[in-house]
């Protein structure tokens, strides 16, 4: 008020005092009606909210009687999974009505619908067993159809567990029913199984649907029938045992998950597993026991004994009585089934262990099956599928049986095919050489295709061990025998006169192939088992990865055959060399070059080379030899036989050069008598023989030098490396 009258005068502040005195009354009334109102309104939406609530409540007690008479119905009629999908949307959904009679009437109707229901599941499962048995007595046996695949695709009008009528697919006449199909009677029992879930009885629901397929596939199926008959094919047995075990697996999958939650076959992969270690187990030991394995497998060894023991005391006769032991026949068929069967176990497992590992990870990462997990954990089978069982124990024991029998076919396969060794017309190799590589490769690829490594690696250990020790050994006896029988074999050899061409000669030249033709094989067959073991482990690293480092094995033993080829070339070559006699032989031609004359002047240069005939003599006896042996060996050999030879003729003629004085036109002359000599090899060779003949090169070029302070301009020229020491240089 001070500022006021401060400012304005007194009549003008008295008048603005009483306008602000009106003003607050009538803010003050407004202010206490506003205040009124709003209690009312909320008194009125707070009466609102409780009538809302009261008619849902009411609604929802006329709709539990109303589904509380609905229930009543349907169990009278036995429509469980109609009155099961009623009480689950009531009691399972969130909103149900607590303290209330009706709601305690539904729960009792759920819980007398829970008895109803699994005790006529049972009544249902053993009137389907008997049924079962009584179709497959009357049941003629299934004489066609196409096995289906393990863990594939099914074919047309296989499903059958997906909850669809299938009245009037199947009849209760056993001819109408295929083997393995859903019978009417078991449909009636996963039918109610699959309405346990909707009553809350999830594991309880899991529990007798797995039970009732599995007893379902062992009475009503009889591909797992256990026919022990003279006549049964134990691999086709396993085959269509397998293949039904797989497609009970798929046809209940989809239903399962559908129902129960992702992640519930595995419950059903726990039962089958189950089955399949009692059937496949029985079916394993009867083929064991049929084909006398074991016995075969003793018979072996004592034989291996007796052979040893033979071997020991041969007196060099080379006979072979492994043939007589077992039909080498009858012994390849065995494998191929034991090799088989275990193939079939092996993928089988993998594959079935594969999905039971898929389904663990989907319940234990789904948050609704946390029950239906825990539950199962409870009980007597876990999370987990069995780390081993019988059929793999078996399994691993007919493995160490197929081993031992692989084995001694090899090696009886190999001494027979070695026996009968001989040769063929046209051939640069002797029969022995493609027959023990056929057999080998045969074993290894049939030691793969058991799909176990250990088995692979095995066999290709014994194969290295074969090729490094027997049939290397029969190889070099081979050889060997053509070098003591003939000291002069090679002059056989390369001899114009056609009369003096004997057996002997292609003794040795199929002796020399057989070695290297076989360091091939050996390289091809190593090649061929590394990308057959990627192939078949495909899945299995660890498994490639062993499989490749025994293989790596051969990469060292044909190495050791080409350092046994070379040695033989190189003998083959110096008998050639020092043993042939005669003017135009070339061991004489080369003694010839200790007489040639290199102290020459300019004017006996200008006619050396038309006077003089040594140089196109000594091209002329390699041409020759070149000759007779071209044809006859492998190009392999060929030319390791050309470059055994150059590298002897360049030592013998580097031993004479160092002994002789030259001229400088001298020097010039040897300069082109040694490109001569390189130019032919250049022709003849596959590989390149430039650095054979580099000393002599760089000795040419000392030769042709005017000066003494040249050399050192060549010595410190960084435009070659030299093949001559400095105590040879000044020489």
């Amino acid at each position: 008020e001070a500022k006021i009258q401060g400012i304005m005068y007194p009549a003008e502040a008295h008048s603005l005092k009483q306008n602000m005195g009106t003003l607050t009354q009538k803010i003050t009334k407004t202010s206490v009606t506003a205040h009124t109102l709003s209690s009312k309104v909320r008194r009125l939406d707070i009466a609102q909210a409780r009538l809302v609530e009261a008619i849902s409540r009411v609604e929802k007690i006329v709709s539990l009687k109303t589904t509380i008479d609905k229930v009543k119905a349907f169990i009278e009629v036995k429509k469980y999974e109609e009155a099961a999908r009623l009480t689950h949307g009531v009691l399972h959904s969130g909103e149900t009505l607590t303290n209330d009679a009706s709601t305690e009437v539904l729960e009792e109707q759920e819980r007398q619908l829970i008895k109803l229901v699994i005790k006529e599941c049972d009544r249902a499962a053993v009137r389907a067993a008997e049924a079962a048995k009584h179709r497959r007595t009357r049941k003629p046996a299934a004489g066609g159809g196409t096995a289906r695949s393990q863990l594939g695709l099914s074919e047309d009008g296989g499903e059958g567990g997906g909850g669809e009528d299938t009245k009037g697919d199947t009849t209760s006449d056993p001819a109408n029913i295929e083997d393995g199909a859903i019978t009417p009677e078991f449909k009636k029992v996963f039918d109610l199984c699959l309405v346990l879930p909707l009553l809350g009885k999830k594991h309880e629901g899991l529990e007798r649907y797995c039970f009732a397929a599995r007893t379902m596939l062992v009475l009503g199926s009889r591909k797992l029938e256990l026919r022990t008959t003279k006549d049964v094919k134990y691999p086709d047995r396993l085959s269509e045992m397998l293949d039904a075990i797989a497609f009970c697996i798929q046809t209940h999958t989809e239903p399962l998950r559908e129902r129960f939650g992702p992640g519930s076959e595995l419950r059903i992969i726990q039962e089958l597993i189950e089955e399949c270690d009692t059937k496949i187990h029985r079916l394993l030991k009867s083929y064991v026991d049929t084909n006398k394995i074991a016995k075969i497998v003793k018979g072996v060894q004592r034989h291996r004994m007796q052979m040893m023991d033979a071997k020991a005391n041969d007196d060099g006769s080379g006979s072979n009585k492994a043939g007589s032991a077992y039909d080498p026949k009858m012994l390849d068929t065995l494998l191929e089934e034991m090799a088989y069967i275990c193939r079939e176990i092996q993928i089988f497992d993998y594959n079935i262990r594969q999905l039971g590992d898929r389904a663990r990870k989907e319940l234990q990462e789904t948050k609704a099956q946390q029950g239906l997990l825990k539950a199962m954990i409870q009980h007597r089978f876990k999370d987990t599928l069995p780390r081993t069982t019988k059929v793999n124990q078996l399994q691993q024991e007919l493995i160490g049986y197929y081993i031992v029998i692989e084995e001694f076919f090899m090696t009886q396969d190999i001494e027979t095919a070695i026996s009968l060794d001989e040769a063929t017309e046209g051939a640069p190799t002797t029969s022995m050489v493609d027959d023990v590589f056929y057999i080998l490769k045969k074993c290894c690829e049939r030691s793969f295709s058991t799909c176990d490594v250990n088995s692979a690696c095995a066999i290709v250990n014994l194969l290295n061990m074969m090729l490094q020790t027997y049939y290397k050994e029969q190889l070099e006896k081979a050889v060997n025998a053509c070098w003591e029988k003939s000291a002069n074999l090679s002059q056989l050899l390369f001899s114009t006169d056609q009369k003096s061409q004997s057996k002997m000669e292609g003794m040795i030249v199929a002796a020399l192939n057989n070695f290297q033709v076989s360091a091939a094989h050996i390289l091809t067959l190593q090649k061929h088992l590394t990308a057959h073991a990627v192939e078949v482990f495909a899945h299995q690293p660890n498994a490639v990865t062993m499989a490749k480092q025994c293989l790596d094995n051969l990469a060292e033993t044909y190495e050791d055959y080409m350092r046994v080829v070379q040695h033989n070339i190189n003998t083959f070559v110096t008998n050639q060399v020092e043993k042939v006699n005669g003017p135009e032989a070339l061991g004489s031609l080369l003694d010839r070059f200790g007489q040639q004359r290199y102290e020459l002047k300019e004017e006996e240069y200008a006619t050396r080379e038309a006077n003089d005939s040594y140089i196109p003599s000594l091209l002329h006896a390699l041409n020759t030899q070149y000759q007779a042996v071209e044809g006859r060996v492998t190009e392999v050999n060929l030319d390791l036989i050309l470059h055994a030879l150059a590298s002897f003729i360049l030592k013998r003629v580097e031993v004479f050069v160092l002994r002789k004085r030259f001229t400088f036109w001298g020097g010039l002359q040897f300069d082109k008598d040694v490109r001569k000599i390189s130019a032919f090899f250049n022709k003849v060779c596959i590989k390149p023989v430039r650095d054979k003949f580099s000393r002599l090169m760089q000795i040419a070029s000392l030769l042709q030098v005017d000066r003494v302070e040249e050399i050192l301009d060549y010595w410190t020229s960084d435009t070659q490396v030299w093949r001559l020491s400095p105590r040879e240089v000044k020489m």
